[in-house]
C-alpha cells in the first residue's frame, strides 16, 4: 500500500497503548500482536522497531524490515527514522504520557493526529478479515444456540456460563456481555447483576473475539408465553430484515439510518434509543458510522452490526446479526 496519509510524512502507531492488547490501527498494519514494537510508516515503506527480547517474535510474524534495539535508544531511533515534516499518530489510541514524552522528542508543532484517516483505512477489510470475522460470528452463534436458561438462574450465571463456553472453545469476550431480564431489557447497555431471570424475556447481546476480530450479536429468549414481549421482536426480525433486503440500494451510513427509521416509524416504534447499527472489525464499533447524518460509504468488503431495538416501560428487545455489504445481496455472516 502506498503512503495514504494528507498532512503528514511520517506516521508512527504504537503496540502496547491499549487494555488487553495492540491497537486496532496498529495490528491493522503490523499485520501482528508484537509486545513493545513500534511501527513507523513512511513514504519508502514501514519499519518494526522493537526491543532485542522480541526481536525473533518480530522477524517471523512482521513482513517488512525489523530494527531491534535497546531500550535506551528507542527515542533516538525514532527521531532518526521519521523525517522532517509532520508525524501523524493515532490518538485515540495513545497513552497520555507517551503522547507528552513524543512531543518533547519530536517537537509539539509537529505532531498531528492521523486518527481519523488510519480508521478510515480500516473501513473495508480484507476476504480473510471477513473471514475472522465469520468465524468469531460462527462460534459466538454456537455458543449461543447451546446455553440453557432457567428461570432461578441470575444474569451473572449466565454470563458465567458465556464465558465458559468461550474458554472451551479458546476464545474471549469481543465485549462484557449484557444479560438483561425482564425490565432491565428497557435499558441498551444494562450491566448483568444477581437478579434472577424469573419468566418473561432475557435479552442477551453477546460476541466472541478470534484472531483480535469480533463478533457482536443480540438474541432474545423467554421463559413462559411472554406474548407481548414476542410480538416485538418479531418487529424487530421483520425490520432486520427489511434493511438486508434494501442493503444493495443504500450507499451511505446515512442512508442506511435514515431507511432504518422509516421502518421503525412504520411499526409506530419512533426512533431508536441508539443507532441502528456499526461497523465491526478489530474493534466491535469499527467504522462506517450509521449515523443519520452518516456520508460514510458503504461498499463491497465493509462488515456490519445491524441491531434494531425497542424499549418500552416493561421490556426491551433487540435484534441482531453481523452482515458483509455486497452489490447484488447483503451476506449474513
Amino acid at each position: 500500500m502506498r503512503f495514504p496519509f494528507t498532512g503528514a510524512s511520517s506516521v508512527l502507531l504504537f503496540s502496547g497503548d491499549v487494555p488487553n492488547g495492540p491497537g486496532p490501527n496498529f495490528l491493522q498494519h503490523a499485520g501482528a500482536d508484537i509486545d513493545g514494537a513500534i511501527l513507523v510508516w513512511t513514504r519508502t515503506g514501514k519499519t518494526l522497531v522493537t526491543s532485542k527480547m522480541n526481536a525473533l517474535k518480530a522477524e517471523r510474524l512482521f513482513g517488512g524490515r525489523v530494527l531491534a534495539v535497546d531500550w535506551k535508544d528507542m527515542g533516538p531511533t525514532l527521531k532518526r527514522l521519521a523525517p522532517r515534516g509532520k508525524v501523524g499518530l493515532d490518538l485515540r489510541h495513545l497513552r497520555a504520557e507517551r503522547y507528552v514524552r513524543l512531543c518533547k522528542l519530536l517537537g509539539a508543532g509537529r505532531v498531528m493526529d492521523a486518527g481519523g484517516q488510519l480508521d478510515d483505512l480500516r473501513r473495508v477489510k480484507s476476504a480473510g478479515q471477513i473471514g475472522k470475522i465469520a468465524k468469531a460470528v460462527k462460534i459466538s452463534k454456537d455458543i449461543l444456540d447451546s446455553i440453557e436458561l432457567k428461570p432461578s438462574m441470575t444474569e451473572l450465571d449466565v454470563v458465567r456460563q458465556l464465558a465458559i463456553e468461550c474458554a472451551e472453545r479458546n476464545v474471549s469476550f469481543a465485549f462484557p456481555p449484557i444479560v438483561a431480564a425482564g425490565e432491565n431489557a428497557r435499558e441498551p447497555h444494562h450491566e448483568p447483576a444477581a437478579k434472577k431471570l424469573g419468566y418473561g424475556i432475557v435479552l442477551i447481546d453477546f460476541g466472541a473475539q478470534w484472531q483480535h476480530f469480533n463478533a457482536d450479536l443480540s438474541r432474545c429468549y423467554f421463559l413462559g408465553p411472554a406474548k407481548e414481549e414476542k410480538k416485538k421482536y418479531e418487529e424487530a426480525k421483520e425490520i432486520h430484515d427489511s434493511i438486508l433486503d434494501e442493503m444493495p440500494s443504500l450507499h451511505t451510513g446515512g442512508e442506511l439510518a435514515r431507511f432504518a427509521d422509516r421502518q421503525c416509524k412504520k411499526k409506530g416504534w419512533g426512533r431508536m434509543l441508539h443507532a441502528i447499527g456499526h461497523g465491526l472489525g478489530l474493534e466491535v464499533h469499527d467504522p462506517p458510522h450509521l449515523g443519520l447524518q452518516s456520508k460514510d460509504k458503504l461498499q463491497e468488503g465493509v462488515v456490519l452490526a445491524i441491531e434494531p431495538g425497542w424499549y418500552g416501560k416493561k421490556f426491551g428487545v433487540r435484534y441482531e446479526n453481523d452482515v458483509a455489504w455486497g452489490k447484488k445481496k447483503a451476506r449474513l455472516l
